[in-house]
């Protein structure tokens, strides 16, 4: 009988959906809601993608690796050194990968953690495509949220009558404030260079438009998230607009003014600047992941 966890699925092509799915699948495998993303691109991740506590409390740490080729030795014994370093100490540490499960790899990983183990130090596992795949599975909710193609036709009957309000306006959201541009600035973005103004436009644009009722949820915990959601951005964007000026013509805009710029080195408070508004948009990123991924839960489902 046909499963979902024996289906012939596509594998995901962009690192940043592979991790959210292993996250996922290791909320299921763990039964845990506390595992999280560790970090954004460009902060340094000590070999640890995905990090949260098993059902005995313990430390698991994962890499991600989205490599249909598979990963090789010299990969493996990299990330496990890097893993080293990740505060406090794992448990054990586990490599995802895309690719289809090997049986070298397995029988290598397996000599591997054995010679740890005997050194009391933490063992590494390798999570293949089968093995994420079927955790995701676990929790038709979770999986749904990555694949709603899979859902089945019973449950979009809803779809046919049109969006409810609630949905309406998560539609809107998404529209106006979508992860290009804006929130990939936020979360990719050294403030200690100069970025394009339109870049950032959409969020102070919402800003300006989302205190206004016709933008508020029905639902109440949605409304809550969004009110919290609001004023990180609010604050967000406040901090831009008083630490940035515009340099370049006006096409771009920084926290190193061009004046100073042709006044010698960088300015110390040029270089706090940047760290704030680094450390706030750090803080950011996620309340924004976290709404969208609530919002997904009770509206898509």
């Amino acid at each position: 009988m046909p499963t979902y966890s024996n289906a012939n699925i596509i594998k995901p092509k962009s690192w940043e959906e592979f991790e959210e799915i292993v996250c996922a699948a290791a909320k299921n495998r763990w039964r845990s809601v506390d595992f999280t993303l560790h970090g954004r691109q460009g902060q340094a991740q000590s070999g640890v993608d995905v990090f949260g506590e098993d059902q005995d409390g313990k430390l698991v740490g994962i890499q991600c690796k989205n490599t249909e080729g598979g990963v090789s030795d010299a990969t493996i014994r990299s990330e496990i050194a890097k893993a080293e370093e990740f505060g406090p100490s794992l448990s054990k540490l586990y490599i995802a990968t895309t690719a289809d499960t090997d049986k070298n790899i397995q029988a290598l990983v397996r000599a591997i953690s054995a010679a740890r183990r005997a050194q009391g130090l933490f063992p590494v596992h390798v999570f293949f495509w089968n093995d994420i795949w079927s955790d995701l599975c676990l929790d038709e909710a979770r999986l749904f949220q990555h694949y709603p193609q899979l859902r089945p036709q019973a449950l979009t009957q809803a779809v046919k009558l049109g969006p409810t309000h609630d949905q309406r306006i998560f539609n809107k959201f998404k529209e106006e404030l979508a992860f290009d541009p804006a929130i990939r600035l936020l979360r990719h973005h050294d403030f200690g260079g100069s970025f394009p103004k339109v870049a950032i436009r959409p969020l102070m644009n919402f800003i300006a438009t989302w205190d206004q009722p016709e933008h508020e949820f029905l639902d109440v915990e949605l409304q809550t998230h969004l009110k919290a959601f609001y004023d990180a951005a609010f604050a967000m964007g406040t901090a831009i607009s008083r630490l940035t000026v515009p340099v370049g013509g006006g096409d771009l805009i920084s926290v190193y003014a061009d004046h100073q710029r042709s006044a010698g080195p960088r300015p110390l408070s040029v270089v706090e600047d940047a760290a704030e508004l680094n450390k706030m948009a750090s803080e950011f990123v996620p309340i924004y992941d976290n709404f969208l991924r609530l919002c997904r839960a009770k509206l898509e489902a």
